[in-house]
């Protein structure tokens, strides 16, 4: 089965996948295998049933991952988009 990881929190090591067929599926950090993942992430897993539910995920897959944002500016430090700066300055006094 595949899904979207909706939410995962790694402070607490458990999380949620909403998976193809509309279901909410809970992981927990010791049916990841060593995989990271993290919201957003597209998975396939197993699902299985407990005594606390029915809806439950395991031996979890990452098939795709999204490109990282920077949750803060730009990914340049301040002096080197500076430095990038003044040499545009440079070269259009010449």
């Amino acid at each position: 089965m595949y899904g979207k990881v909706t939410r995962y929190f790694h402070d607490r090591g458990y999380g949620f996948i909403r998976g193809d067929d509309g279901n909410t599926y809970y992981i927990h950090h010791s049916k990841l295998n060593g995989e990271y993942i993290d919201s957003g992430y597209y998975v396939s897993f197993r699902s299985f049933q407990n005594d606390r539910s029915d809806y439950n995920a395991k031996n979890i897959m990452v098939v795709e991952a999204p490109e990282r944002k920077r949750k803060y500016g730009n990914t340049r430090k301040k002096h080197e988009r500076a430095c990038k700066s003044n040499a545009a300055n440079v070269n259009k006094a010449e």
